[in-house]
C-alpha cells in the first residue's frame, strides 16, 4: 500500500469511526456489560413516544430516574443512565390496552387487585351487557324494518320510471317517503354508534376482568371481546433482546406509580433478572404490588446478578 493509500484508509477510518461512534461505544458498553455485569450502566434512549398518554418527555423520563433508583439506591451502584442515541431503546406504544385503561377511567371505574374489585366489575359487566343485547336486539329490528321500507320505496319508484314519471299524489307520497328514509338513516347510524360505545366499554370491562382473574388466580372463565378481538395475554410494558439491540415497550399504565413499576420491572429484566415468585417484588410477573422499592427477593437477586455479598 503506497503513502496515499495509506492517508486515505487512515482518513476514511477516522471518519467512519466519528460517524457510527456512538454505536460502537454502545455496543462496546452491551458486550462489557454482558461480561462483568453492573460494571457499567445501562446507557438508555427514549424512542417511539405517543402522546396520547397524555404524559410529556420529560415526566417519562422523570418516571425512569425513579424507576433507576428503586434499583440503584439499595446497592450504591449506577446501573443506567439517560444517553441520547443509548444502547436501550424505551418505547411508548399506545393500544388497546392502554385504550380500555381510559374508558375504565371515563366510567367511574378504579381496578383495584382484589376478589371484592372483580365481583364489582363483573356486576358492572352483566349489567352493561344485559343493556347492550337489548339495545342491540332494537336496533337490529329497526334496520329490518328500514330495509323493508327501503326495498318498497325502490321498487315504487321503479315501477313509476316505467310507466314514465309519477303522476302528482304519487310524486307526494314518494318524496314523503324518501324524506322519512334518510332522517331513519340518520337514526340508525346514531342508535350505532351508541351501541359501538357500549361495547368498548364492555370490552374494557373485560380486559379488566380478564387481567384481575389472572393476577387473583381465580378459576374462572375467560371472557371474550365483542366486535374486534382485544388482542391476547394482557402485559402492561415487555423487554426484549436480539440481534437488532434491546429494547423496552411500555404499553399500559394508570397512574405514575404503576408506570414507575413496570419500568422498573422491565429495567430489572434488561440487567439480566427473571421473574420471581414474590407477589410483593418488583420481579413479579404481574404489576400488582403497591411497594415503590424492592422487596427482599429482589435485592437478594440483584445482588447475587452483580457479585454482591
Amino acid at each position: 500500500m503506497n503513502k496515499t493509500l495509506k492517508i486515505i484508509f487512515i482518513v476514511a477510518t477516522v471518519i467512519v469511526g466519528f460517524i457510527y461512534r456512538d454505536t460502537i461505544k454502545n455496543n462496546a458498553m452491551r458486550v462489557f456489560g454482558y461480561y462483568f455485569p453492573c460494571k457499567a450502566p445501562i446507557s438508555y434512549d427514549i424512542s417511539s413516544f405517543d402522546t396520547r398518554f397524555g404524559i410529556s418527555k420529560s415526566n417519562f423520563l422523570s418516571a425512569m430516574k425513579e424507576a433507576e433508583a428503586i434499583w440503584e439506591k439499595p446497592i450504591g451502584i449506577n446501573l443506567f443512565q439517560y444517553s441520547p442515541g443509548g444502547n436501550l431503546k424505551v418505547n411508548l406504544i399506545y393500544d388497546t390496552r392502554q385504550a380500555s385503561t381510559v374508558k375504565l377511567q371515563s366510567m367511574g371505574i378504579v381496578v383495584k387487585n382484589s376478589q371484592a374489585s372483580y365481583d364489582e366489575l363483573k356486576s358492572k359487566y352483566d349489567s352493561l351487557t344485559l343493556d347492550y343485547q337489548n339495545q342491540k336486539a332494537a336496533f337490529e329490528a329497526r334496520v329490518t324494518a328500514f330495509e323493508s321500507r327501503k326495498s318498497i320505496y325502490e321498487a315504487e319508484v321503479s315501477a313509476a320510471n316505467k310507466r314514465g314519471g309519477a303522476d302528482k299524489q304519487t310524486y307526494a307520497s314518494l318524496n314523503t317517503e324518501r324524506n322519512y328514509l334518510n332522517s331513519e338513516i340518520i337514526v340508525i347510524n346514531n342508535l350505532q354508534d351508541s351501541l359501538n360505545t357500549e361495547a368498548q366499554n364492555i370490552n374494557a370491562l373485560i380486559q379488566a376482568l380478564n387481567s384481575l382473574a389472572t393476577s387473583l388466580n381465580l378459576d374462572v372463565k375467560k371472557y371474550n371481546a365483542i366486535g374486534d378481538n382485544l388482542g391476547g395475554e394482557f402485559d402492561e410494558g415487555l423487554y426484549k433482546s436480539d440481534a437488532s439491540g434491546e429494547e423496552i415497550d411500555i404499553y399500559q399504565f394508570e397512574d405514575r406509580t404503576k408506570l414507575v413499576r413496570v419500568l422498573a420491572h422491565e429495567m430489572g429484566h434488561a440487567l439480566g433478572l427473571v421473574h420471581v415468585d414474590d407477589p410483593k417484588a418488583i420481579m413479579y410477573r404481574l404489576n400488582i404490588g403497591q411497594n415503590e422499592k424492592l422487596s427482599d427477593t429482589d435485592l437478594s437477586q440483584l445482588k447475587s446478578f452483580c457479585g454482591i455479598k
